[in-house]
């Protein structure tokens, strides 16, 4: 059956980016859907003008994957895949074929590219539901492994900042026991990039166990975090496994956690009352 126009309208959001989502989720996606991913974002104005039995045979595809391409990307027609393209398409700023020998413009471009695919991608309603989880949390702990844990430790200084009882941890004994010991009115944000990072995966189980509420900073909406958590947040990062630590991959995390810090006291604005504590304790250190 084909779809209305209203529906299509009601499916493509105004601010998405099927551009953004392809390159955030290529990598999560089955083979199938993956030769799909990687034909639209090869050739995006090509793709815009084939019909759903020539995108299929253009990828190497079935029209079944194609369909189920679509689905998976939130669209609930081929036609509004296509008008999601389209406006992507008007979206994107031109950029020069290939990168620059130079690596502090590619440093620059990754990490510019990486904050502003996370602004897009980020869900409104859900970062509302995420504020009110902060504000209404008794401890708020953060864990991430390897350079997530960097910013795991940043999430806890911003909400240190702000007055909130918090605790970060960079080792999953520390952080499983704390965390089975958490109440139902606690936080836990987990941050991993790939979204299944077993160490991470697992502090997260415990915490449903113990009835607390898990929040994940992910690059992976779709990954085994994702499913264990009441919230995700969708950050951006690059496809390649050998940037893992970089800047580029960091960056959008951290500002994540800027983002939230920044909406929890625009919601709260009585929390400027720690603010303003917490800065005039250290103060005699500057």
């Amino acid at each position: 059956m084909i779809s209305s126009t209203p529906d299509i309208e009601r499916s493509v959001a105004e601010n998405d980016n099927v551009l953004v989502k392809l390159r955030n989720q290529k990598r999560h996606m089955t083979p199938a859907l993956g030769k799909v991913a990687e034909y639209v974002i090869s050739k995006p104005d090509v793709s815009i003008h084939h019909t759903l039995v020539e995108l299929a045979g253009s990828a190497g595809a079935s029209e079944a994957s194609v369909v189920r391409f679509c689905r998976d990307l939130g669209y609930n027609s081929f036609a509004a895949f296509k008008i999601a393209l389209s406006i992507s398409l008007l979206k994107e700023t031109p950029v020069a074929t290939g990168q620059s020998s130079d690596s502090v413009d590619n440093s620059l471009t990754n990490t510019v590219d990486s904050l502003r695919d996370t602004a897009t991608l980020l869900d409104r309603g859900n970062l509302d539901y995420a504020v009110d989880l902060i504000g209404d949390a008794g401890c708020i702990y953060f864990f991430g492994v390897g350079a997530s844990a960097v910013i795991a430790d940043y999430g806890k200084y911003r909400m240190m900042r702000l007055g909130f009882k918090t605790h970060s941890f960079s080792n999953m004994h520390s952080a499983i026991m704390t965390i089975s010991c958490m109440k139902e009115n606690d936080l836990l944000v987990l941050m991993s990039g790939s979204g299944n990072t077993q160490d991470v995966i697992r502090t997260a189980q415990q915490a449903r166990k113990q009835g607390g509420k898990v929040m994940a900073v992910t690059g992976n909406p779709k990954g085994e975090l994702a499913r264990l958590s009441n919230i995700c947040l969708q950050t951006a990062v690059p496809e390649s496994p050998f940037s893992a630590g970089a800047l580029s991959s960091k960056a959008s995390q951290m500002f994540m956690i800027d983002v939230l810090a920044s909406s929890v006291l625009e919601k709260n604005p009585d929390l400027n009352d720690s603010v303003t504590r917490t800065a005039a304790s250290i103060a005699f250190c500057q």
